[in-house]
């Protein structure tokens, strides 16, 4: 009886190893996908990050691009009208000088 108990014992004992060894490979695993998932979690929010600020950035430049072009454009009418409106003085004087 006692060597049917051994028996038994050790078999119980090799297949608790490999089970143990089948859970520990599990909760490595698992552990690795937890640890994989943290550093790409971290790296995304760093460039998030980076992309937020260099976009803050770019948007500041853009704006101040535009407020150039706008004074710009705006200085150009400007002079187109007053060119204009010297032609016509011109005009109307010659109409006067005319009359």
């Amino acid at each position: 009886m006692d060597a049917v108990t051994e028996v038994s014992a050790e078999v119980a004992k090799e297949t608790d190893k490999p089970e143990a060894v089948e859970v520990a490979e599990e909760v490595h695993d698992q552990v690795a996908e937890k640890v994989v998932a943290q550093v790409v979690e971290t790296v995304q929010q760093q460039v998030a990050e980076a992309v937020q600020n260099q976009g803050g950035q770019a948007q500041k430049l853009q704006k101040k691009v535009e407020e150039i072009v706008i004074e710009k454009v705006a200085e150009t009418v400007q002079k187109k009208a007053e060119e204009v409106q010297q032609q016509t003085e011109q005009r109307t004087e010659e109409k006067k000088d005319v009359l």
